[in-house]
Parts: structure tokens; C-alpha cells; sequence
């Protein structure tokens, strides 16, 4: 233990929250150690001996069995140099080699941790992205079997115009696709790599043909291409590909929160609200209510999308920090990106599997809604004319009747023509 004197002096000063860096991080962060060391060894840097054990040693970092000794607190001095040095001094100790001469060689903290960021968020995205094609998938399933089921559409909360229970979910769907679409774009620019500008980037104290061999061996690794920043130290002060990678996790975060919204009310019920669906029940929904169930897996989702919300500015705060050569705020950017893109993935497993699983329509209640409403009579107009469509809405007020029933006793249309119009008016 005679190279952790750093890490001694962190864990001592920042013991602020007890919330340590996520595992994915670490994996990251051993993932940028090693190729750092496949790198040097090739530039004949580092002998060969010593990188074999210092090979050894940063692959145990990865595989995690050293995770008990990086426990800095996240909220620390900027930039990440504790998590630098953290693991800088776990695997010089494993090895018996210097952490600053041997395992942080043409490396600072300024380009090691924005590059392990950008590898912890791309390690992590897969599973949202599958989360998110799997959710659409059972949207659509939704949407294709009831395409033909016609209800109340409805704008400001108020009755409107016909449409499908299908074109509805249909419209869920679509709008997490354009999400998942958004997320992949914005990924995109993580890809963009400065390791080996240094501490400002400039490239101080390494190896010229260093950046070029890091692009290549982290790709060798992770089975990810990057390429090349054009201008380092543009990369080292401005984490806007931070910012807009998280403003794409707030668009789906913001698209959630309409779909839940809307699978709530048409939920609200039993007896006395709209009950167009019927949620699967979880879990008792009162400790003093017997019988009551609650929409508990849409509103677990609503609370991991008002995190995400609430971290996104959070990192656009950060972002806002940077100061000439420098933003110092990356741990801090780093975690809230990874716990969002972490709760979203299985926010989206758990609405998938325990609400959109066995959902209930309940067409008899869809057709009763349909039937004592007067969002028909739009689609009338075009047929009847809109003063004697207007007309009719009056009587159905007046008699507490259907709109259908008053077409019907008007003889305007027949039975089988006033079907086929709000048929074709969804």
C-alpha cells in the first residue's frame, strides 16, 4: 500500500455525500489505463516487464475487483484527479511501478477523465437503446391490435374529434422512435476523442505518435471507432457534448412523462373517471383504503424522469463553468449522465413489463364514452352541412342524448352511413 498517499489525502477531504462513482465509470476509467499502457509499451516507453504486470493489474481494475478501493466521493476537487490518482495508485500498487512516472504516463487527469466519461456513457448505452426499441415494439403490438377501436380524441382535456386507440399508441411509439433517433445522434460526438493533449491540449509530455495509438487501441478494446478532436483544447474546456448528449435523455424524459400522463387518465378510475384501460395492478394502492390500486409503475417512471429533468440542468450548470483552458465540473457531469442514462434504461424495462404487459382495454367503456360524447359531429359537417350539424349537437345537449341517436331521428343519414363516416374520420 506505499502508492496511495493521494487517495488517502481525498478519501479524508471529500467525505461529502458517501455517493461513489458507478462501476461503469470504472470499467471506463481501467479501459483508458490499459490501452495507455498497451500504447506506451508499443513506443517503447515502458519495459516490457513492467507492463506485463502492469497489464495484469489494470484488467483486475476493469473486471472490478478492486472497486472497494475507489471509493472518493464524487463531489470532490474539480476535474476528477482523485479518480485519476485513485487509480493511478491501485494499479502502480498491484504492479509495484510509480502511479505518475509509469501508470500515468502521457496522461493528465484534463484528457483521462472526459475520455473515460465519454466511454462509460457509450459502455451504457446499448441497453438503453434496446429498452427503448423493445418499449416501441410493445407500443406498436398496442396500436396494431386495436387500430380499429374508435374513441373520444380529445384536445385541452376536452372532447374533440374521433381517433383510434391504435393511431393513439401508435403516436407513443413514434414519438420514443424520434427519441432513440435523437439519443444516437447526439452519441455520436462522444465518439470525438483529445487523449494525449494533456493538461491543457497541447500535448505536454507525450509522445508524439501517443494520441494516434490511444484512438487505436481503445478501439481494439472496446469494439467502439473514435476519431480525432480537431482541436484538443477545445475538448478539455467545453463539455457540450456532455450537455447535448444529456438533452437528448431529457427529450425522452420529457416524451415519458406525456405518455405516462396520458396512460393515467385513461387508468383513472374505476368507477368514477375514464377508465378506457385498466392498468395491471402491482401492489395495494392504500394503507387505508381497502381494495384501492394505484398506477404505481407509471408513477415510478414519472419520479425517473424527474430526475433525469433535474439532472440535466445540473449538468447544464456545470457545463457552464468552464474557465479558459478548463471546465473542472466533469465528476459531477459524469455521474448524473450515468445515472440517467442508468434509471431510464430500467424505467423503461419496468413500464414495458409490469404496465404495458397485459394492459386491459375496456372497449365497452371506449364505446360508452364514444357514444354519450359530441366529438362525432365534427365529421358530420362535411356530410350534412355545419348549421344542421350544429343543429343536432343542440337536441343531443338538450335531450341528454347521443349525437348518433339524434342523426337517427333526424333521418339526415342512415344507421350504416353514419358509422362509415366516423369510421373514416379516425
Amino acid at each position: 500500500m506505499q502508492n496511495k498517499e493521494f487517495t488517502k489525502k481525498a478519501k479524508s477531504n471529500f467525505q461529502i455525500s458517501g455517493i461513489t462513482a458507478p462501476v461503469v465509470f470504472i470499467e471506463a476509467l481501467g479501459t483508458v489505463k490499459l490501452a495507455a499502457i498497451e500504447t506506451n509499451a508499443s513506443l517503447g516507453l515502458l519495459d516490457k516487464k513492467k507492463a506485463v504486470k502492469m497489464t495484469k493489474a489494470c484488467k483486475e481494475f476493469i473486471e472490478g475487483k478492486h472497486n472497494s478501493d475507489f471509493t472518493i466521493d464524487i463531489f470532490q476537487a474539480g476535474a476528477g484527479t482523485s479518480y485519476n490518482m485513485n487509480a493511478n495508485e491501485i494499479i502502480a500498487d498491484l504492479a509495484n511501478v510509480h502511479p505518475n512516472d509509469h501508470v500515468n504516463m502521457g496522461q493528465s487527469t484534463n484528457d483521462v477523465i472526459p475520455t473515460a466519461t465519454r466511454l462509460a456513457v457509450l459502455f451504457s448505452l446499448p441497453s438503453l437503446l434496446s429498452e427503448l426499441a423493445q418499449t416501441e415494439k410493445e407500443l406498436g403490438k398496442i396500436a396494431k391490435k386495436h387500430q380499429k377501436i374508435i374513441k373520444v380524441g380529445r384536445t385541452h382535456l376536452q372532447d374533440a374529434v374521433p381517433i383510434s386507440l391504435g393511431q393513439e399508441f401508435d403516436s407513443y411509439r413514434e414519438a420514443l422512435k424520434k427519441s432513440r433517433i435523437f439519443i444516437e445522434l447526439m452519441a455520436e460526438s462522444l465518439q470525438e476523442l483529445a487523449i494525449g493533449g494533456t493538461a491543457v491540449g497541447t500535448g505536454l509530455n507525450a509522445h508524439p505518435r501517443y494520441h494516434s495509438l490511444m484512438l487505436k487501441n481503445l478501439g481494439k478494446i472496446t469494439g467502439i471507432k473514435f476519431h480525432s478532436a480537431k482541436n484538443f483544447t477545445e475538448i478539455a474546456n467545453n463539455m457540450n457534448s456532455f450537455m447535448n448528449f444529456s438533452s437528448a435523455l431529457r427529450s425522452l424524459a420529457t416524451n415519458l412523462l406525456n405518455i405516462i400522463g396520458d396512460l393515467k387518465l385513461m387508468n383513472m378510475g374505476p368507477k368514477a373517471g375514464l377508465a378506457e384501460i385498466t392498468l395491471p395492478a402491482v401492489q395495494p394502492g392504500s394503507s387505508i383504503m381497502p381494495g384501492k390500486v394505484n398506477p404505481s409503475i407509471p408513477e415510478a417512471v414519472e419520479m425517473v424522469c424527474l430526475q433525469v429533468l433535474g439532472n440535466d440542468k445540473t449538468i447544464e450548470l456545470a457545463c457552464q463553468k468552464s474557465h479558459f483552458e478548463l471546465n473542472v465540473f466533469c465528476p459531477i457531469i459524469m455521474y448524473n449522465l450515468l445515472q440517467s442514462t442508468s434509471i431510464l434504461s430500467t424505467g423503461l424495462k419496468t413500464l414495458r413489463e409490469k404496465a404495458l404487459y397485459n394492459l386491459q382495454i375496456n372497449t365497452k367503456r371506449i364505446d360508452e364514452l364514444l357514444n354519450n360524447s359530441h366529438c362525432c359531429a365534427t365529421a358530420l359537417a362535411p356530410h350534412i352541412g355545419y348549421d344542421q350539424t350544429a343543429e343536432i349537437v343542440k337536441k343531443a345537449k338538450k335531450n341528454g342524448s347521443s349525437i348518433k341517436e339524434e342523426v337517427l331521428k333526424s333521418k339526415v343519414l342512415t344507421e350504416k352511413e353514419f358509422d362509415k363516416i366516423i369510421k373514416k374520420s379516425s
